[in-house]
């Protein structure tokens, strides 16, 4: 009880730290992959963004963040998402950025990248900001993050990555039928066996009746079993 409490205890302290910080710098504090404080997104489209951001952390290995504010203490958007970009904690990390601002009824966009993502991808943040420029313009926030994850999808080096799980899991959906051939095959011959030993007819399941015969089966003396119903014959 004393260690939850404890942790209980850092973790607010650590989420007040972030807070103080971050009002400091004069941003918003990130409520996580969306920081939607303009409230556009809804639920399906909250959802949407969520399954967007782990598609491409698992493509590129980068994390993407997106804020929308209707607040911006800085001169121009640019400067307001370099702010957040660093009271965020995200210069070290493999992180991307979307900051969307609204002053009135227009809206403006800037995109911040890690060095690391850049070194890698190229001048991405320039990139996604000319892919969102004209629906941002129109007001059409929504469709601009789209088109940012869908530019992210278009990199070779996703194309790669999509490539390359989709070959896995064709391979995997393809060795699943054949496991079970295997084990079909393997449970039909133990079946087999057991009727057999069983002196049940494999052809009818009927019950073989024991005689002895001098030519037997194949010209072999012996114990005969024969199936009177389908008249299967075998050599005990």
């Amino acid at each position: 009880m004393r260690t939850l409490l404890a942790h209980s205890l850092l973790a607010l302290v650590l989420a007040s730290c972030l807070r103080i910080a971050t009002a400091a710098a004069g941003v918003p504090a990130s409520i996580g992959s969306l920081s939607d404080y303009g409230a556009v997104f809804d639920r399906h489209g909250r959802d949407e963004v969520s399954a967007s951001v782990a598609e491409i952390a698992q493509l590129l290995r980068v994390n993407v963040y997106i804020l929308v504010s209707w607040e911006n203490s800085y001169p121009t958007t640019a400067q307001f998402a370099d702010a957040v970009f660093a009271a965020w904690g995200l210069a070290p990390r493999r992180a991307i950025l979307a900051v969307f601002v609204r002053a009135g009824s227009d809206w403006s966009d800037a995109v911040c990248a890690s060095s690391t993502v850049r070194g890698e991808l190229g001048a991405i943040d320039q990139r996604l900001e000319q892919r969102m420029a004209d629906l941002v313009k129109h007001r059409r926030i929504e469709e601009a993050v789209r088109g940012l994850f869908a530019e992210l999808r278009s990199l070779p080096a996703a194309q790669k990555a999509s490539a390359a799980l989709a070959k896995t899991q064709t391979s995997s959906s393809r060795g699943t039928p054949v496991a079970v051939v295997v084990v079909g095959s393997l449970g039909g011959a133990l079946v087999l066996a057991l009727l057999i030993r069983w002196r049940i007819c494999p052809r009818c399941a009927g019950v073989l009746r024991r005689e002895r015969s001098r030519f037997g089966v194949a010209g072999r003396s012996g114990r005969v079993y024969s199936c009177r119903r389908c008249g299967y014959r075998r050599g005990g």
